[in-house]
């Protein structure tokens, strides 16, 4: 795609399994939260956990072929509490995934910081859930510069006064090999975070049962999307992928199989990612009128979005 569609944002109605082969090669980011196995089916398909793993294959060779050589695939994702113990549907998918031949390149936690409240006999509440990094290269597009954060003020006090073992590596006294050299410290004014992201639960329904918050896809897109490329979320709900990704000047598309969410998406990325029509209305694809997307249906049906 040219670079004056940079920023620009494509809403299409469908199955991402028969969409995506429009995109061959094309893809640098796929960032995406699939409906979780038995989740809120009052709102949408489920999927059982005993079948998640073989569900969610269906979809691999579509986002694999999707992708760029050196592209990212980030899936969100949450084990199920099955008979009071945890089934393990989460780790089987991605061991399938690399027997398929993608990389897992890191597992990201996303830490919610104001988690539901409840009672459970066996176990404490849900304070996180799993981002994996997948990639089809072990050396995918990476740029840690773009998510750099204040480095904090401690180091105020603790550079002030540097000892001996301070101004050259010290290696650990356990003989673990693991060393430091706080003497670098000095003068930085940012520092590359961990792998534990600490993101708020969205606090108000946006138009769907299950939206995840801007700041966490926008996390990957920064760190994983080039500046002139493409982000897909294919299970695209009510389009908060598509309001970090414009917020970061990335051409995005959405594919959501529901024609209620595909509108919600786009009233969202009007009003919450102030996108003009001029931005949107080109890039929708519907076969009818955008005020007639919730009388037709998808193609093929599959269990529909889980996030947002």
């Amino acid at each position: 795609m040219m670079n004056e569609q940079i920023g620009k944002c494509r809403i299409i109605h469908g199955d991402s399994r028969e969409e995506l082969l429009a995109f061959k090669g094309e893809v640098d980011l796929i960032v995406t939260s699939p409906p979780y196995a038995d989740a809120r089916r009052k709102h949408y398909d489920s999927v059982h956990p005993d079948k998640f793993v073989d569900w969610f294959l269906t979809f691999h060779e579509s986002f694999y072929n999707a992708l760029k050589p050196q592209g990212s695939f980030v899936l969100n994702i949450k084990d199920k509490v099955v008979g009071g113990i945890r089934h393990r549907f989460v780790w089987k998918t991605i061991e399938a995934l690399c027997d398929r031949g993608w990389h897992c390149i890191d597992d990201y936690i996303w830490h919610k910081t104001n988690p539901m409240p409840g009672f459970w006999p066996n176990r404490l509440r849900d304070g996180w859930e799993y981002c994996f990094h997948l990639a089809k290269s072990r050396k995918p597009h990476f740029d840690p510069d773009a998510v750099r954060k204040p480095i904090g003020d401690w180091v105020h006090s603790r550079l002030a006064r540097l000892g001996n073992t301070d101004l050259k590596r010290h290696d650990s006294e356990n003989k673990s090999g693991f060393g430091r050299n706080i003497s670098k410290w000095v003068g930085k004014q940012t520092v590359l975070p961990s792998n534990v992201i600490s993101v708020a639960l969205v606090g108000k329904n946006k138009g769907h049962p299950a939206v995840f918050p801007t700041d966490l896809p926008l996390f990957f897109i920064k760190l994983l999307c080039p500046k002139i490329g493409l982000v897909v979320d294919p299970f695209a709900g009510s389009g908060t992928t598509g309001i970090a990704a414009l917020s970061v000047n990335r051409r995005c598309v959405l594919i959501e199989n529901s024609a209620t969410y595909c509108q919600v998406a786009l009233r969202r990325l009007r009003e919450e990612g102030k996108a003009r029509d001029d931005e949107l209305l080109p890039f929708i694809e519907t076969e009818t009128p955008l005020a007639q997307a919730s009388l037709f249906e998808p193609t093929r049906k599959y269990g529909k979005r889980r996030k947002a």
